[in-house]
This record gives structure tokens, C-alpha cells and sequence, in this order.
């Protein structure tokens, strides 16, 4: 068993995390965002597993291989593995799967509470009498495309990412809440973005801790709002995401730090929130297509 950085600390004990370290797979990433609430990504070949009522819900998606990867129901081996396709094991469920040839893959696990604060947030309903689907091998583009366009290129390990995975996360309990219940809820509607005040207080909060590590729950509860609705809402209202929002701020407040020529790049990365310098560079070229070292020298 190998495993790259990993913050695997609180899902560590979740039964399926559990069963994959016992088996043939690997570990590559992992971050812990609640009590049962996290990701995981991993990689596996020619293994059997079987998972025996877990007390969490899992979601699992495949980036790459699958397609000789079959979980049998009953006494028949079900196929239809591939990339981007989607498998939904609820809590308290029982399964067993074949996995020949190469497979890798991301796992959301979540808890009953995770998914009943995102059922009452978003919907102002009580989370009695919904359950998850259990699903095979189903097809979710909207799903795929938020773990391979954004999940995958965010660094798990930098407190500067966090408000992403918070964000992420969030989005993906309300796609599950949404689409894979037993019971069908309705689509909230929204009566416009922030008060002004509302934004200003949060831009003023962000803008007085670009150095820290900032969770999306902080930012909700400085307007008393869902996390769910603060993101919505925060992003009608700037025409940014948190996240875009406070990456943008924190890269015009590098440009600043940068063009002072009196800190390096190190302490330009420590004073805007970046973990490392490696991330920071990597952040800094992507949203200004110019290097941290090449924007100073030209400045």
C-alpha cells in the first residue's frame, strides 16, 4: 500500500476508505472536509472487494479504465464500467465487485447529517423520508465534469484551495440531493444576490485575511446564509464564485508584494495564503499567464 500527502485524518475511519486499504488499492490523495464529509482519490487492479452496510454514502466516480470493472448483484456480474461513469452506495448497503484490469477513481463519502443539512439549507425541508439511490455505472456529465475540470486541478494540501473543495463539495451533496433520492425535490428559486452591505462585509473579510485559510461556512455565516445559498448568491451579486473571487484578490495582492521588490517569492506565497511556493507559482502563471520571477523582472 503507498500513498502520496494525504489528509485522510476523520474519513480514515469510514468503512469503505477502510475496505480499499485492506485490498490492492492505492491511495494517491485524500483531504477530510467534516466529520464523515471528504474525498479520496485512488487507483486499483485485478482486486475483489465487497462492502457490508457502511454507515456513510459513498460517490463514486471514474476517471480512468473501468471497463472490465463488474459488482455483482444477485447471482449476475453487471458490466458498464468506463470513464465518467458514476456509482452511488448508500449508507447501510451491501456490494460486492470484480475489478479486472486498471481503474481509478475519486470517492465523495458523506454522512445522513452532511446530506440533511444540504437538504434543509438549500430546501428549507426536513430530510425525513429521503434516502439515497443505490446506482451502478450511471452517467452524470454534470458530475464527471466538476470532478475532472475542477476537482482533480485543485491542490488538495493548500489552505488556499480549501474554499474550492468546500464549494465543490457543497455542489455535489445538492446534485445528489436533487437527482438521487427516492423522493423528488423541486429546484429552489432565488430572489436575487446580496444586499450591498452584505457583499461589502464579505469582500472586507476576505480582504483582511487573503493570509488565511478561509472555509465557505465562515464567509455564509458573516450574512447568515446557507453555504449552499451564500455561494449562489455571493456569485450573482460580484459575477465571481468565493473561490474565483478570493483567488483573484489574493493574486492582485501578490502583483502588489511583488512589484515592492522587498519580499521573496516564498514570503510573497506565505502572505497571501499559498502553502507553498510551488502552488503559488503554479496559481500566479495560470490566472496572469506570466510567472511570479517573469512578472517582477518586467515590472
Amino acid at each position: 500500500m503507498s500513498s502520496n500527502l494525504t489528509d485522510h485524518r476523520l474519513i480514515q475511519g469510514s468503512h469503505v476508505f477502510e475496505r480499499l486499504n485492506q485490498a490492492r488499492a492505492v491511495l494517491h490523495n485524500s483531504v477530510s472536509l467534516g466529520e464523515q464529509l471528504g474525498f479520496a482519490r485512488w487507483s486499483n487492479q485485478n482486486d475483489r472487494t465487497s462492502y457490508h452496510r457502511p454507515e456513510h454514502h459513498t460517490l463514486s466516480v471514474y476517471l480512468a479504465g473501468g471497463y472490465q470493472t463488474k459488482r455483482l448483484i444477485g447471482s449476475e456480474l453487471v458490466s458498464g464500467g468506463a470513464p465518467g461513469k458514476l456509482c452511488l452506495m448508500p449508507a447501510g448497503h451491501e456490494s460486492r465487485w470484480q475489478v479486472d484490469g486498471d481503474l481509478a477513481f475519486v470517492h465523495l463519502y458523506f454522512s445522513d447529517k452532511d446530506l440533511s443539512q444540504s437538504i434543509e439549507q438549500i430546501w428549507d425541508k426536513s430530510s425525513t423520508g429521503f434516502d439515497v439511490q443505490d446506482l451502478t455505472f450511471a452517467d452524470d456529465l454534470a458530475v464527471s465534469s466538476l470532478i475532472q475540470q475542477w476537482l482533480l486541478k485543485l491542490n488538495w494540501q493548500d489552505d488556499a484551495d480549501r474554499l474550492a473543495l468546500d464549494q465543490l463539495s457543497q455542489l455535489l451533496l445538492g446534485h445528489i440531493s436533487k437527482h438521487y433520492l427516492t423522493k423528488q425535490l423541486t429546484e429552489p428559486t432565488l430572489s436575487g444576490g446580496l444586499a450591498p452591505f452584505q457583499l461589502a462585509r464579505c469582500q472586507e473579510f476576505i480582504e483582511a485575511h487573503l493570509a488565511d485559510k478561509l472555509s465557505l461556512n465562515q464567509l455564509a455565516q458573516l450574512v447568515d446564509l446557507s453555504d449552499y445559498h451564500f455561494a449562489r448568491m455571493f456569485k450573482q451579486s460580484s459575477g465571481l464564485s468565493p473561490h474565483q473571487y478570493l483567488s483573484k484578490r489574493r493574486i492582485e495582492r501578490a502583483k502588489s508584494l511583488l512589484l515592492t521588490g522587498e519580499l521573496s517569492l516564498a514570503e510573497v506565497a506565505y502572505q497571501t495564503g499559498f502553502s507553498s511556493q510551488a502552488h503559488f507559482s503554479a496559481r500566479f502563471k495560470q490566472l496572469t499567464g506570466n510567472s511570479p520571477a517573469s512578472f517582477r523582472n518586467k515590472s
